[in-house]
């Protein structure tokens, strides 16, 4: 049997962080990566409910900072059927087609849905961005990712946390981190 209370520890340990026990949910842990506030938090340690990842980009209201024209609000899922299967899923299970990113190995993995089209594809086509989220899928498996420039990103992986390995934790927060200074430092 796994001890929820030495996990939740050793994912404070990763995040450098604390286990929040006045939380109303079972699993809450907050800290930093890379300097952004970091949350993982599920509504049950068990299956059938998975985690989720939280980085926060935004977490002063600096005055000084120029109001910003237009805020990127992007959210995707990676596809269930590539390739050829991509026409059956389409068909048979309904899947969206979502909307066109410029980059085709990123288009072939997710469906994409944005708000501004040049602020996607500003995004999209930024150094590492690509990379950085085909690793994330690759490793964590997620089920939702969500972006807003104006606040950060929140990941969902549809693993337990009793079934979570703590080094896809750590690789997981890592890469949300990375993609959020992109957030705080270009959008």
């Amino acid at each position: 049997m796994i001890d929820l209370k030495a996990k939740l520890e050793a994912v404070a340990e990763i995040i450098e962080g604390r286990v929040v026990s006045d939380s109303t949910l079972p699993v809450c842990v907050k800290g930093a990566v890379l300097g952004f506030p970091a949350t993982l938090q599920a509504l049950s340690p068990n299956w059938p409910f998975g985690v989720s990842y939280c980085i926060e980009t935004e977490v002063v209201d600096d005055p000084n900072r120029p109001a910003r024209e237009s805020v990127l609000k992007m959210t995707l899922y990676p596809r269930l059927g590539r390739g050829l299967m991509g026409f059956i899923t389409h068909v048979l299970l309904f899947e969206s087609k979502g909307m066109p990113v410029p980059d085709k190995r990123l288009s072939g993995k997710f469906v994409f849905s944005y708000n501004d089209s040049d602020l996607a594809e500003r995004f999209v086509k930024y150094p590492g961005v690509g990379e950085k989220l085909l690793a994330l899928e690759e490793h964590s498996r997620f089920s939702e990712m969500t972006i807003k420039s104006d606040a950060g990103l929140v990941l969902s992986q549809p693993k337990s946390f009793n079934a979570l390995d703590l080094d896809v934790c750590r690789a997981t927060f890592r890469e949300l981190a990375e993609i959020g200074q992109v957030l705080f430092e270009a959008f």
